[in-house]
């Protein structure tokens, strides 16, 4: 089976139908799970979208989206531990010239070390990273 990691920017895009690729994400999201596709994500990513979501009128779609994610057999979320947080906060470092988040430094690490090439996402910093990215 594929693996494809999910980003956040691709979690706010299905939730918010007033995101600008909110259209286009929903489209690829029912393609990928028609498909037999693993979806990756990480802890941190769920962080950020909950914090993401923290209004009243978004937090219902949170609740539902992660609890899909913690439910389904399809989804497998890396947690950020001590250790990841720690490599991706020296990627963080190492790359000071980019408009890297240190979310995303852990993202790319874990997407690289699971040979992960597609990212569903709209955030070109993985582009920048030498990944594919789904959203455009």
């Amino acid at each position: 089976m594929k693996q494809i990691f999910v980003d956040t920017s691709a979690l706010i895009a299905i939730g918010n139908k007033r995101d600008q690729y909110h259209s286009q994400a929903v489209k690829i999201n029912n393609e990928l799970k028609k498909s037999k596709n693993i979806f990756v994500i990480t802890s941190a990513i769920l962080l950020e979208f909950g914090n993401a979501f923290a209004s009243t009128n978004l937090k219902p779609t949170a609740i539902k989206i992660i609890e899909t994610i913690n439910r389904s057999e399809k989804w497998r979320c890396i947690n950020a531990n001590k250790e990841l947080v720690e490599r991706g906060f020296q990627k963080f470092k190492k790359y000071q010239d980019k408009d890297w988040g240190l979310v995303d430094c852990i993202n790319m690490i874990v997407a690289n070390e699971l040979g992960i090439t597609e990212i569903f996402t709209s955030d070109y910093h993985f582009e920048q990273a030498g990944f594919s990215i789904l959203i455009k």
